[in-house]
């Protein structure tokens, strides 16, 4: 196992479109707060601080990860099936189920590094420009450890479900469009539907696609704890054993 998690670490640092998402991600990462600082400037309201900015553009890295999520998954895993490398890692006498472990692991670690970007390029930026400011009263460094924290472990949840995308499709082309698609169209249409019926709505409610946006809250109540961690360990689980049953049933050409 370790060898083949060192095997899939090897194919990521050669993998140009991790690096290409990780250059442009740093790029509008750097861009988008400079907008805000040159039209505040322009209009003379007050600039945003790093802390500020950190809560106020929170819930904007969630699109971030959904988009990184989908990219890499397409050019990670699914272009491996259209290469051969797939066919020939899964004849490789590991076991099927290693090998997706072992992939999952890798491109959810690609996935979190994807997450990081927004939330500490921009900070630091405008951190720079403006000063960090004072975080709201009743939060603290530990506040800053707990949004990156969350976001590693939601990060991973979506790669879970990104990887059983790929297990499904192994299309490149299709395994991004979908992924998209359903990372942007799922809390929407959880959300409408939970409206009429009950059972969705709970379904909803607890469902990575509603609590990642609990990530920036500035305080979490100890009775939301257990579903705020619970829940993306479950998806990854869950997601993990249906990834690795679609994975060994798969014909591979």
């Amino acid at each position: 196992m370790y060898n083949l998690i060192r095997v899939e670490f090897f194919k990521l640092r050669k993998n140009r479109s991790f690096w290409t998402l990780l250059i442009a991600l740093s790029v509008l990462s750097l861009a988008y707060p400079l907008l805000y600082y040159f039209d505040h400037r322009s209009s003379g309201e007050p600039q945003y601080t790093g802390a500020e900015f950190l809560l106020s553009f929170l819930s904007s890295n969630a699109y971030v990860i959904k988009f990184g999520v989908a990219v890499l998954a397409g050019f990670f895993i699914s272009n491996e099936y259209a290469t051969g490398v797939m066919k020939t890692i899964a004849s490789s006498g590991n076991t099927r189920g290693r090998l997706y472990a072992a992939k999952l692991t890798v491109f959810a670690i690609g996935a979190m590094a994807i997450s990081l970007v927004f939330p500490i390029v921009s900070t630091v930026e405008v951190t720079l420009l403006s000063g960090f400011g004072q975080l709201p009263e009743g939060s603290g460094a530990i506040f800053l450890l707990r949004v990156l924290g969350l976001t590693l472990l939601y990060t991973a949840a979506y790669a879970a479900i990104g990887a059983l995308i790929t297990a499904i499709f192994t299309d490149s082309g299709k395994t991004i469009g979908f992924s998209m698609i359903f990372f942007l169209m799922i809390d929407v249409i959880l959300a409408n539907v939970g409206y009429k019926v009950d059972f969705v709505n709970t379904l909803y409610k607890y469902s990575i696609f509603k609590l990642i946006g609990d990530i920036g809250r500035l305080t979490i109540e100890n009775g939301d704890w257990p579903a705020l961690l619970i829940v993306p360990i479950l998806t990854i689980g869950v997601s993990a054993i249906l990834g690795i049953l679609i994975f060994r049933r798969k014909d591979i050409k």
